[in-house]
């Protein structure tokens, strides 16, 4: 396959493939294991996404950090628990289907697994703007599937205590750490504790780091759903790929069709659930 200028593959771990991207004024990573977004950066300034040390870069295991995947289901598996949990997607391998450049932009398109089926494609288009992440979803089967799904980014944080949402007040939620319906707050959200939630809202969310000075706006396209998570200090001690305290270096506010946002699809249906993420001042 042709290549543009600017863009390569290269190993990432032992049978583990890596897309790196070099354009004017930032850089970027996919890993073909779970097709996701693994860094990207404006030169100069700090990463987007975080990344954990510790991470295994195996097939069959998900990569802990960067925007993994969640397809075709969100969470446990809604009947078998044998099966993993947040699907097939994010511990697989993705094929590489098309790459090209318009200018300053990179485009790439990765074929993922099938389940069942159901079929999914990926579609990047990274610049020095930002990052836009497109999931679809197709239904090749012969009777209605219902998918569930989440572009699970973890946004790198100077420190927790720093970050704050804004776009979701008020909007009705699971949170699942209580088990409880909710209302999110109507002022700017912060990081209290373990988070784990499911606001119903198809707004834009915007991340404030203080630390860093920056917010980072997370407008979402096929989606009813923002899964917003931090596991705190002692959920963290218990993920062997996660330093213990990193917890303090990441959000993940998260893309999503979870909950009752999941979507049934027809034979030949599709769905496409996408999300841009770009740069705003903040002072």
């Amino acid at each position: 396959m042709f290549l543009p200028q600017g863009l390569s593959l290269a190993p990432l771990a032992p049978g583990v493939e890596q897309i790196l991207m070099a354009g004017d004024g930032f850089s970027a990573r996919i890993a073909l294991l779970g097709g996701q977004l693994i860094d990207y950066r404006r030169d100069g300034d700090a990463p987007l996404l975080y990344l954990s040390p510790r991470t295994a870069y195996q097939p069959g295991k998900a990569i802990r950090g960067g925007v993994p995947v969640c397809w075709p289901w969100f969470g446990p598996h809604p009947a078998d628990a044998s099966l993993p949990a947040h699907g097939v997607a994010r511990q697989q391998v993705w094929a590489l289907r098309e790459a090209g450049r318009d200018g300053n932009v990179f485009h790439v398109k990765l074929d993922g697994p099938r389940h069942g089926g159901l079929a999914a494609e990926l579609a990047f288009r990274i610049g020095p703007d930002g990052v836009e992440i497109a999931l679809d979803t197709r239904n090749d089967g012969e009777a209605a599937q219902t998918v569930s799904a989440a572009l699970h980014s973890y946004f790198a944080a100077s420190d927790i205590d720093h970050i704050s949402l804004l776009g979701l007040e008020g909007a009705p939620a699971h949170d699942k750490v209580a088990d409880a319906r909710i209302a999110m707050p109507a002022g700017p959200f912060r990081f209290d504790g373990e988070v784990d939630l499911i606001a119903y809202a198809d707004r834009a969310v915007t991340l404030r780091d203080a630390g860093w000075r920056r917010g980072v706006v997370v407008q979402p396209e096929g989606s009813a759903s923002a899964v917003v998570w931090n596991p705190a200090p002692a959920k963290a001690q218990r993920l062997a790929d996660l330093p213990d305290e990193d917890w303090r270096r990441f959000v993940c506010v998260e893309t999503a069709n979870a909950g009752e946002d999941a979507r049934t699809l027809a034979p030949g249906e599709r769905h496409r659930l996408a999300c841009r993420l770009h740069f705003s001042c903040h002072d």
